[in-house]
């Protein structure tokens, strides 16, 4: 397999995975008071559109040459940072019991 088809193959397992983090935080945000359960929720919301975003970037990366692919690699790698790093910043805030 090629470099790129590899790295795609990565990013899609990882979204994967971080689709189901992202599902697990959702159904715990029931057991949160008014206060935080709001907040949960329009971070939710933030990280469907950052997550659409990479999504995008992906299709993007897709499309480009062997050679020319490598251009947008970076910035696919820096969406996934940050979507990943958006989700364990919520879990931690808001899976703590004293949100309850």
């Amino acid at each position: 397999m090629s470099e790129k088809k590899d790295f795609i193959e990565s990013v899609r397992q990882k979204l994967e995975d971080w689709d189901y983090q992202r599902d697990r935080l959702a159904a715990r945000i029931n057991d949160l008071s008014h206060e935080w359960k709001d907040d949960a929720e329009k971070r939710l919301e933030e990280f469907k559109v950052q997550r659409k975003e990479l999504e995008g970037k992906l299709e993007v990366l897709e499309s480009r040459s062997e050679d020319a692919w490598q251009d947008i690699k970076d910035g696919v790698e820096l969406a996934w940072d940050g979507l990943k790093t958006g989700l364990l910043a919520a879990r931690s805030e808001f899976e703590d019991d004293k949100k309850d």
